[in-house]
């Protein structure tokens, strides 16, 4: 049985991307995960991991201890060798907002969700479908969410309507009744390697991505994003214009059909 953990980057207020990161592997895995994880912690000692935070050196990170850049670069070296050790896949998709509110009209809102971090977990589901189907997995999957998740109404929605499908909803995408939870992040750490790849992508997007002029492209992606992608992934990034295509082509399937 596969688990997928899943959360968000960007979501709050001042932020004009929205990010949607998750990392899929079996139960058995994310139990090694889960020692691996502590006993970096109880080397390093730096509590719950939010990424964001370490970055910005806030919070517990702005101890004194925490300006070591030595420190820094071994504790965030080993958790991403934790995570690309154990975790199966990776999955993420991130959203421009503003684009998301010129594009998304109401009624091609039924099928993407009127939230933007609803329609990246939209297409991170969509994106465990293919991946399910090219290896041929028929197993369950477990979902879960951080607690403090943005959207999560839609996404119980969602699910639901996932689960009506039965059988369908089973193959495609794992989802079973009562497979989906929103669970707390400083009592769950594979919540908190989903933190760390959520933020990469959002960093990503922002900083490397959105410039579409790439001769005009200063920064690199971040080292640790490198190394995340090196690793089985699979993602999508949606600027307006990607995301007029993509509407566009809902429009025509949904015209074929009827």
């Amino acid at each position: 049985m596969f688990t997928l953990y899943c959360d968000d980057s960007g979501t709050h207020k001042g932020s004009d991307i929205a990010v949607a990161g998750c990392y899929v592997a079996t139960v058995e895995q994310w139990e090694q995960f889960k020692r691996n994880w502590q006993e970096i912690n109880a080397r390093e000692q730096f509590g719950v991991f939010h990424m964001a935070d370490f970055v910005a050196r806030q919070g517990q990170f702005g101890a004194p201890e925490w300006q070591d850049e030595a420190k820094r670069e071994r504790t965030i070296r080993s958790l991403v060798s934790a995570i690309k050790t154990r975790a199966q896949i990776g999955f993420s998709a991130a959203v421009v907002k503003s684009a998301f509110d010129e594009v998304i009209t109401w009624d091609i809102g039924e099928r993407f969700g009127h939230n933007h971090y609803t329609l990246a977990i939209r297409l991170c589901i969509g994106l465990v479908d293919k991946w399910r189907q090219k290896y041929g997995y028929r197993e369950p999957i477990q979902y879960v969410f951080d607690r403090l998740s943005k959207g999560k109404g839609e996404i119980d929605e969602m699910f639901r309507i996932y689960v009506s499908g039965k059988e369908d909803a089973l193959y495609r995408y794992g989802v079973y009744p009562d497979c989906w939870s929103f669970q707390d992040k400083a009592q769950i750490v594979q919540l908190q390697a989903a933190d760390i790849w959520a933020y990469e992508n959002f960093r990503y997007m922002r900083d490397c991505f959105i410039p579409e002029d790439l001769a005009k492209l200063k920064k690199v992606p971040r080292r640790s994003y490198r190394e995340l992608r090196a690793s089985p992934v699979q993602v999508r990034y949606h600027i307006k214009r990607t995301l007029e295509e993509l509407v566009r082509r809902t429009r025509d399937i949904t015209a074929e059909v009827e």
